[in-house]
């Protein structure tokens, strides 16, 4: 008889709670979700090994009365669906630019004393599907620009990007 009177109480106790919980009004409650997904573009194009990693002006003659110049290839190559890949290859300012628009290489000991240079390459360009493609780009450093430069290293890492 003893076991009887805490299960009955329990039961009394569950049932009441439950009855509490019914009572209380039914809300809604909304959430939003964020839904995305990426679509390939249908050149996808990457940047071959062996593409240059070195756009080298060498040594530069103050003295000299024409702009130094240099070349480097990156080879890129471009897959997908598109019978003709179309790219953009864009560059940055380089780890030393006082501003946007701006290059400039700094000297290796000297690490106040610059030399401004510009970079030229194609801005876009297509290409056949699938085939390693050879693109130049040029960079040249202004006579005013070296004229009155101390002598030493100078140097500047720019980052390329390649869409799509």
């Amino acid at each position: 008889m003893l076991l009887a009177t805490p299960i009955t109480l329990f039961r009394l106790t569950l049932t009441a709670l439950v009855c509490i919980v019914a009572s209380w009004p039914i809300k809604s409650a909304a959430q939003s979700m964020s839904v995305s997904a990426v679509v390939l573009s249908s050149s996808n194009c990457k940047f071959r090994p062996g593409s240059a990693t070195t756009l080298p002006f060498g040594t530069i003659d103050p003295s000299a009365v024409v702009a130094a110049t240099a070349t480097a290839v990156v080879i890129i190559r471009c897959g997908g669906s598109a019978g003709t890949a179309i790219f953009a290859l864009s560059a940055d300012d380089g780890l030393f630019s006082p501003g946007a628009g701006t290059k400039r290489m700094r000297h290796g000991v000297t690490l106040t004393q610059y030399m401004t240079y510009t970079v030229d390459l194609p801005a876009s360009a297509s290409i056949p599907k699938n085939v390693a493609t050879n693109v130049t780009i040029t960079g040249s450093v202004a006579v005013a620009n070296f004229q009155n430069a101390i002598a030493g290293n100078y140097s500047d890492t720019l980052a390329l990007t390649l869409l799509p």
